[in-house]
């Protein structure tokens, strides 16, 4: 059975508003204001429980493209990394290749483990994750997932790329001692204050 789409108003707070600020960084219109507010879209607290501990940790995160698209985008993404491209022309890129709606699988989220700490203690024991986005002054999503490790495949390939296309437009570090996290969303509660946690999905 087709899952249900994920609630409008999570993908334009998560996605969409991340995608506009990358227009105005391109345009030349962005603030400090869009920049402070923008990272904070892509940088929630990731929660886990395990042999760590009970753990939060705050994690770059992003949706990521549906299966079919994967091998292209990835291509694309490593090509110009393999040059090396300017900030704009890496944003361009991404506009074009990874914030495409239609293409986008917003059941995924996806991450990168740059420390191998609490975090990734506690999902090789127990796969499952709580991410919560806080967007001042009161949108705040509460994401339950079930977490999967992914190194040396296609969906670890894709996410480091899209990491070093946006932080500096080529390849730079060893991409080995960073494996990927996808976070397969189950449900969704919204705890803007007048919610108080109401789960909007499924």
């Amino acid at each position: 059975m087709e899952k249900a789409p994920l609630p409008s108003k999570f993908i334009k707070n998560i996605f969409v508003e991340r995608k506009e600020l990358i227009k105005r960084v391109i345009e030349g219109k962005s603030t400090r204001e869009d920049f402070l507010i923008g990272f904070l879209r892509h940088t929630p607290a990731v929660a886990t429980y395990g042999p760590a501990g009970l753990n939060a940790s705050i994690k770059g995160v992003g949706f990521i493209v549906k299966e079919e698209y994967l091998e292209t985008a990835t291509n694309i993404i490593l090509e110009q990394l393999s040059r090396g491209v300017d900030r704009i022309t890496a944003l361009k890129i991404l506009l074009e290749t990874v914030y495409d709606e239609d293409k986008v699988d917003f059941t995924k989220l996806t991450s990168i483990e740059l420390a191998k700490k609490h975090t990734w203690v506690n999902v090789l024991e127990n796969p499952e994750a709580t991410i919560l986005f806080y967007i001042p002054p009161n949108i705040t999503y509460e994401v339950r997932c079930t977490v999967t490790i992914h190194e040396n495949d296609i969906y670890w390939k894709y996410v480091n790329a899209v990491h070093d296309l946006f932080h500096g437009g080529r390849k730079a570090r060893d991409w080995s001692k960073t494996p990927v996290y996808l976070f397969h969303i189950k449900e969704i509660y919204d705890n803007d204050p007048k919610l108080m946690g109401e789960k909007i999905y499924p």
